[in-house]
């Protein structure tokens, strides 16, 4: 912290203000930086965090019930996956859906399609992998359901995409987009001894989504629009589920669950590990440029640290209860 007599001598020198200099306010000639997530650079690196974060999306029992009561499908259909990822909702899909369907899932990342195909060697489903980037993808013939599952929120055009899912569906057919809405799932995390933290981060969330909407159309509130964008591109009978999954983890249940379960949610959200200053000062740049105050920025740092300051502590014995909110939007063409 500069001595408080060179504060006006510095902004002048940057042509910044003393707020800027002093990491109140976000510095305005930022070069932004964007994230990256609709590359297959990206994802070709994130096989372990799709693996655990997909731990506790979805109970059997709900996805069994969509299929069967909700879209009533009581013959072999054929489906195809935009942005599959390792063919996790694929394989979910088939051992509920009438025997004789078919899977069809095409992504960027030749890393998650290895492990697709791999998944799907032994068993005795019909299932193809095709690697292509689904924006540019021309669909060969047509499917009884399009489905995409956590993607749109990663694409900058994600009307786009679900203009394509229903040019790859016949007449009839149906267009699945499944996607967490970034407030909600924010807001549906409880720890037990973390009653009230000090470190809200709703307000930083918030500017942070803000700005990488504007600047990149990455746009985490997607979940709550793809009904309004079904409705523009046409598509009839639209609904919307919420997925019925609430994880609460309970050291005094099954240990394998629980374990299971603390794990992934330490694992995706960084909670098992301790922050170097230089990891620090590069979340807290990552935060300033979109947007956020370096104050602000180390709000959210201090909140994810206090987390996880407190799980170590407790090592075996944390309690937490996780509401994803899967918004579940369809409609037929």
């Amino acid at each position: 912290m500069p001595d408080i007599s060179f504060l006006p001598v510095l902004a002048e020198y940057f042509n910044v203000s003393v707020d800027e200099i002093l990491g109140l306010k976000p510095l305005n000639n930022r070069e932004y930086i964007p994230s990256g997530t609709d590359s297959s650079e990206h994802w070709n690196k994130e096989l372990n965090y799709l693996k655990n974060s997909r731990i506790g999306f979805w109970n059997d029992d709900y996805l069994e019930f969509l299929v069967q009561k909700v879209w009533k499908i009581t013959k072999p259909i054929n489906i195809i996956d935009f942005g599959c990822g390792y063919g996790y909702l694929g394989m979910m899909l088939l051992r509920i859906l009438p025997k004789g369907s078919t899977y069809t899932g095409i992504d960027f990342s030749e890393t998650l399609l290895s492990e697709a195909r791999a998944l799907f060697k032994d068993s005795e489903y019909k299932a193809e992998f095709i690697k292509c980037d689904f924006n540019s993808y021309n669909v060969k013939e047509k499917y009884d359901m399009a489905i995409c599952q956590a993607v749109l929120r990663h694409s900058p055009n994600p009307k786009d995409i679900l203009k394509k899912m229903i040019d790859a569906v016949s007449f009839g057919g149906r267009v699945v987009c499944i996607e967490v809405n970034r407030e909600f799932e924010n807001a549906g995390l409880y720890i037990k001894g973390i009653d009230y933290n000090p470190f809200c981060t709703a307000e930083v969330y918030q500017k942070l989504w803000k700005t990488e909407l504007e600047s990149e159309g990455r746009d985490y509130s997607i979940g709550m629009k793809i009904p309004f964008y079904m409705q523009e591109c046409g598509l009839n009978n639209i609904d919307v589920r919420i997925n019925d999954r609430v994880n609460f983890i309970n050291p005094y249940g099954d240990k394998n669950e629980y374990n299971k379960l603390l794990n992934a949610l330490k694992t995706t959200n960084h909670w098992n590990e301790v922050l170097s200053d230089e990891k620090k000062e590069r979340h807290i740049k990552h935060f300033m440029n979109r947007g956020v105050s370096r104050a602000e920025a180390e709000i959210y740092l201090n909140s994810n640290i206090e987390i996880t300051q407190y799980l170590m502590k407790e090592k075996d014995m944390a309690f937490m209860l996780k509401a994803l909110c899967l918004l579940i939007s369809y409609g037929t063409k």
